[in-house]
């Protein structure tokens, strides 16, 4: 029997790497040579305790690239050494939304590492049609970003952004600031960013942000009154999760404005429902994202239509999986994102 090293995550802050058998693969599906995988927020809310959806003992991780090492009987299109990326939604393909390609809200949707065996590992077995190619000359860190920033792009995709909209953008972590870049191409707009750090805030306008807002220091509401001259802003962008944010959101927009939450954290949180109801104010949620959007990632890190740079500032064997959560959790270094490579 083949082994592998593997992160294997036991629940709280317990990430042991151990060695254990290679997955099998069935005949329509792929194993992957993991050359590449990011920690995204979500597995480190795990880590951290604060989200409970995934289940230990498990191998997480979902922002997989890497390179066919072997494949099934029934598999066409793919060859050794081909390099890959993993589209890690395994939707049901049956169902209303699947056919109507939504596959993101599947009645029966799984994900890689949250559902089944993820990527921090030295192989991962993978459906073959979750398998895309990536462009020859892309090195793999950045192939592992198109997951996250398929994310923000299903968030523009699916807002009314137009050529002169005012933006703002709540959080200016790694999926944040992508979002940034990708409204950035769709609008010529003010685009406001808020966060608790100023050197992600520094970030936020080297990545095209106009105005930045540090919310530990100033009233995030007032603030935007202010630069919009009582008007309020087009669209607001939540991506943090967490009831002062939700709100600040909400408070923000003008009459008719537009609200989609992002942030994973609260599962409830209070909201103004007469500034909803009397401003015709749309709320509505982004969830991960779909085909189109992943295709579309995937063609904009090709382009370099979008900066990678400040996400590939801290990239770690997978043996220091344990050293990239710490760096995340504790922010010392100013951790946007980790890689790992197995």
């Amino acid at each position: 029997m083949r082994t592998m090293k593997a992160a294997v995550w036991y629940g709280g802050k317990d990430v042991r790497i151990e060695e254990i058998p290679e997955p099998d693969f069935g005949p329509n599906d792929v194993l992957v040579r993991v050359k590449a995988v990011g920690i995204c927020g979500s597995d480190l809310h795990a880590y951290e305790g604060i989200s409970k959806r995934r289940v230990p003992p498990l191998i997480m991780g979902h922002e997989i690239a890497g390179e066919i090492a072997d494949f099934g009987k029934d598999v066409e299109g793919l060859q050794k050494r081909n390099g890959v990326v993993v589209y890690p939604i395994l939707s049901c393909g049956e169902c209303e939304y699947c056919r109507s390609g939504n596959e993101n809200i599947c009645r029966a949707i799984r994900f890689m590492g949250l559902h089944v065996p993820g990527g921090f590992a030295e192989y991962v077995a993978v459906p073959a049609d979750r398998c895309y190619k990536m462009p020859p000359a892309l090195m793999f860190e950045k192939a592992c970003l198109t997951e996250p920033l398929a994310v923000a792009v299903h968030v523009v995709n699916n807002l009314p952004i137009r050529v002169n909209d005012t933006v703002l953008i709540v959080g200016a972590g790694a999926v944040g600031s992508m979002i940034t870049q990708v409204v950035r191409l769709r609008t010529s707009g003010r685009i406001i960013v808020t966060d608790i750090l100023d050197s992600r805030l520094d970030q936020a306008k080297k990545l095209g942000a106009d105005v930045t807002i540090n919310s530990r220091v100033k009233d995030v509401v007032e603030e935007i009154s202010r630069i919009t001259h009582g008007k309020g802003l087009d669209v607001s962008i939540e991506a943090v999760g967490i009831q002062s944010t939700i709100q600040q959101a909400l408070a923000s927009v003008k009459k008719g404005g537009t609200i989609t939450a992002v942030g994973l954290l609260e599962k409830n949180v209070e909201i103004d429902m007469m500034k909803l109801v009397s401003s015709e104010l749309k709320l509505h949620g982004s969830y991960i994202y779909n085909d189109y959007d992943f295709r579309s990632s995937i063609s904009l890190i090709a382009n370099d239509k979008v900066n990678l740079q400040p996400y590939l500032t801290h990239i770690f064997p997978l043996e220091d999986a344990l050293k990239g959560f710490e760096g995340m959790a504790t922010n010392k270094e100013n951790v946007l994102k980790v890689i790992l490579k197995p």
